[in-house]
């Protein structure tokens, strides 16, 4: 009985640091055709679930379908311009305290890439 308290208090430990490593905010700069863009992502994961925000200079996003598979976390925003919405595509891998994230829009060629770090 006590190793199967101890493997259950281990295993939660590790799933609440596994949760910090993302949690928090994040911020950082995309270079556009137009210059620079600052970009905050608040991130909260629940398991292998990612949830929370983008905030760019166009406004606030909310994360749907948000993942998290080891250090790589994917999810999707959308952009609504000039009553078009555009689904945003992300893909980020972690290290440490900064994440490097590929940015694509749907059904458009190419993508960009940009580094946050944690800043909460």
């Amino acid at each position: 009985m006590q190793i199967v308290r101890i493997t259950i208090l281990s295993l939660a430990v590790t799933a609440a640091s596994f949760a910090a490593k993302f949690d928090g905010m994040w911020t950082g700069e995309l270079t556009t055709q137009n210059g620079a863009m600052v970009i905050t992502l608040s991130l909260k994961a629940e398991g292998e679930n990612l949830t929370g925000t983008v905030e760019t200079p166009m406004g606030v996003a909310a994360i749907k379908e948000g993942k998290i598979k080891g250090d790589e976390l994917s999810w999707v925003t959308v952009l609504e311009r000039n009553g078009n919405s555009i689904q945003i595509i992300n893909k980020a891998k972690v290290t440490g305290t900064e994440m490097k994230v590929t940015v694509s829009a749907e059904g458009r060629d190419g993508s960009a890439e940009f580094t946050v770090k944690r800043s909460s």
